[in-house]
């Protein structure tokens, strides 16, 4: 063998050692510290079904048709704006009050529709079933109001916003 290959050999070998030792000084080849894998979320509950108990209708409720109207349509009358006092009682003994007749349809439908315009509106509204002599009507009406000024402010606001002419009715319990 040539000397040069010798020393190569040698050389090499000087390489390996040193990398040997110092390999393990510029990297850690320990185990990282071991991971804690047990959870510290506590352990569900044992939740069991509970029945509700489904409410039975009470025996003693009176039907829909029982029911006292909710006002007297025949004796709701067009307020005259000249006279009528704003405030007091009236032969019944309660306040004053006054209604906004916003419409009258043959339609129930019709009726719904423009009463759930004046609720988006912010206006009390609700509907009456009427039985006249030619048929069946479906009145809507605003209030009832016990300020007969805001009554008539509310009259104009509704007649301004849904094109119409409503009637201020002296409300009858």
């Amino acid at each position: 063998m040539s000397n040069s290959i010798k020393q190569r050999m040698i050389g090499a070998i000087v390489l390996v050692a040193l990398g040997l030792l110092l390999l393990p000084l510029l990297f850690d080849f320990t185990d990282p510290e071991p991971i804690d894998r047990q959870s510290l979320i506590p352990a569900p509950p044992e939740i069991s079904a509970t029945q509700i108990p489904v409410a039975a209708r009470p025996s003693s409720l009176v039907e829909p048709q029982q029911v006292a109207p909710l006002f007297d349509v025949d004796a709701s009358q067009p307020d005259n704006l000249e006279n009528a006092a704003d405030a007091g009682l009236n032969e019944s003994g309660l306040p004053n009050a006054w209604v906004l007749q916003v419409g009258s349809f043959e339609k129930q439908s019709l009726a719904q529709e423009l009463m759930d315009s004046l609720r988006e509106k912010q206006f009390k509204a609700f509907k009456k079933r009427v039985e006249l002599t030619d048929g069946t009507m479906y009145r809507v009406y605003v209030g009832p109001k016990i300020d007969r000024r805001r009554a008539i402010a509310a009259k104009a606001e509704i007649d301004q916003l849904f094109n119409t002419d409503s009637l201020l009715l002296k409300y009858v319990p």
